[in-house]
């Protein structure tokens, strides 16, 4: 679940990470942009027929699917490359290059739960005209699991003990062990880690494809095809005539890169732009323009304030409690989050399995109060809770980049200040909080701040089970309870949606009383468009673009 330091929801990193000194907004649009004066069908003025024109503040590091993990690169990739199954609008699990999605109805699931079949479609062909079969699959999962490669979130892919291709459209997968994850996780576009599938005719045979062509001049099955990269300034995507879902509306899609939220503002502003993702702190800017389409559309992602429970004052459930009553989540969400962000209930997205309603923590410093005094935790003569010669005085960790972090790091201060518990802020590089060397994977943490992008299956176990402390899994959080493993553990057993979401129930619940971690909100994204733009959805995954071989404007 700890993803933010990879591929992350993306303000909270993009903006920290890969931001590059503003340019002059007009030098920006004259190198980035053209515009049109002539209105055909109806359209405004400043619509290009057929031609989309997207921006963000960064470019891709490249395109390769396996080795990148920029959210941007997730969403370009997926208009050039295709998946196995993807989510629609609504969350639903649909195929993409597979027919249909394996389940235990259909016979694409084994009663054991250890093969798992997909069907692909027929009349696939490479951009470059070869045709796509079973190979392709065989050979992408290979490099996925071949440690030559740079490629991150190998988890539900190491699980697989081999992959049979009977026939130009069959992938026959066999496992280890039962996953039920893995239809979520295998070439999907819905978490952390999005892979497209690779061409094995181009790329097979290579000792590794960290530094090839490829990753530059991608050849993909998707509904556009790569044309060019002016480095610094623009991508061009062109139309896909072959594309076997049909054929795009859209001519062309421009991807403008332009290394300043303000200027993209301006740029949507005079209509040079037709898509934008921009970040909350400018949301209510963007919904007074004129002739702008704002929404906000679901988000498999979370803001957390994380806990390393293996400090002794925090394994204290009694402290963290207290501390979920002493935040006042709307608030952050009104001043900081500017209305984008929602009051969460659970830690895995409404979408998954198990999802469980439950009652957000309650902001209520009293109760805060009377809940330490009850365990315990005296107030010091300095107004820090203390006992047995442990006082209640911690750190928060936050990416010196992260403009949120910081914020809401502040605002938590008096908060806890109020109840008795002292906070003190200590900013790190992204580079360094993140790292497996730094404060959070060696635990020399008490908090942290980040948002992360929350997986598509309820499955946790990685992330908090009593087992997985990093560096075995993701667990940095020192959290082991006991009930919640049974749960977790019991829902990897079976592959029953029905019985897996009773017990997911269970362990959402158990994790949600415990206060494993506090999350802060949800994420949703803000979304900017040109009213021309028409047939536009988005999914509710770390790649939203499910459907753009619709799009048109």
């Amino acid at each position: 679940m700890f993803e933010v330091h990879r591929g992350t929801p993306r303000r909270e990193i993009a903006m920290n990470v890969r931001r590059l000194n503003a340019l002059a907004l007009c030098a920006v649009l004259m190198a980035s942009c053209t515009r049109v004066q002539t209105s055909v069908a109806g359209r405004h003025p400043w619509t290009q027929p057929h031609i989309l024109r997207y921006a963000d503040i960064s470019e891709p590091d490249h395109f390769n699917p396996l080795l990148s993990t920029m959210d941007l690169v997730y969403d370009l990739d997926s208009l050039v490359f295709s998946f196995l199954i993807m989510a629609d609008q609504h969350g639903k699990l649909v195929g993409d290059l597979a027919t249909e999605v394996p389940t235990l109805r259909n016979g694409g699931i084994s009663k054991d739960g250890r093969t798992y079949v997909y069907h692909l479609h027929r009349r696939v062909r490479w951009h470059d005209g070869a045709p796509f079969t079973s190979a392709d699959v065989k050979f992408t999962w290979q490099a996925v699991i071949n440690p030559n490669n740079n490629t991150l979130h190998r988890e539900g892919y190491d699980r697989i003990t081999s992959i049979d291709t009977p026939d130009k459209y069959t992938v026959v997968i066999h496992l280890k062990e039962r996953y039920p994850p893995l239809v979520t996780r295998f070439f999907t576009p819905l978490q952390e880690g999005v892979k497209g599938i690779l061409p094995a005719h181009l790329l097979s045979g290579l000792h590794d494809i960290n530094q090839i062509p490829f990753n530059a001049h991608p050849i993909g099955t998707g509904p556009f095809k790569f044309s060019s990269w002016e480095r610094g300034r623009r991508i061009v995507l062109v139309r896909n005539d072959d594309y076997f879902k049909g054929r795009p509306k859209l001519k062309e899609i421009i991807f403008n890169v332009i290394p300043d939220d303000n200027s993209i503002l301006n740029a949507v502003r005079i209509h040079d732009i037709d898509l934008a993702l921009p970040p909350p702190t400018l949301y209510d800017q963007y919904k007074a323009l004129p002739d702008v389409s704002v929404t906000l559309v679901p988000w498999n992602a979370q803001n957390v304030l994380a806990i390393n429970q293996r400090h002794p004052g925090l394994h204290d459930l009694a402290v963290r409690k207290a501390i979920s009553m002493a935040i006042d989540y709307q608030s952050i969400i009104e001043k900081i989050e500017h209305g984008v962000g929602m009051i969460p209930h659970d830690i895995v997205p409404e979408v998954a399995l198990g999802y469980t309603n439950n009652p957000p923590y309650r902001y209520d410093p009293a109760a805060a109060r009377t809940l330490l005094d009850r365990a315990a935790w005296k107030v010091g003569s300095d107004g820090i809770r203390q006992k047995n010669g442990q006082r209640l005085d911690f750190v928060i960790h936050v990416s010196s980049g992260s403009a949120n972090g910081r914020l809401i790091a502040t605002f938590l201060q008096p908060l806890l200040r109020a109840i008795g518990v002292n906070l003190d802020i200590k900013m790190y590089p992204y580079n360094v909080i993140f790292s497996h060397d730094g404060p959070l994977y060696t635990f020399k943490y008490d908090f942290a701040d980040y948002s992360t992008t929350q997986p598509y299956d309820p499955d946790n176990l990685f992330y908090f089970g009593c087992d997985y402390w990093f560096p075995k899994g993701e667990n940095i959080y020192g959290i082991c309870d006991p009930t919640f493993d049974r749960y977790e553990k019991a829902g990897l057993r079976t592959d029953d949606p029905a019985e897996r979401a009773k017990l997911y129930h269970q362990a959402e619940t158990e994790f949600h009383n415990s206060v494993g971690l506090i999350p802060l909100y949800n994420l949703r994204r803000p979304i900017v468009h040109n009213p021309d733009l028409k047939n536009f959805s988005t999914a509710p995954a770390s790649a939203p673009w499910w459907n753009a071989w619709q799009w048109d404007i």
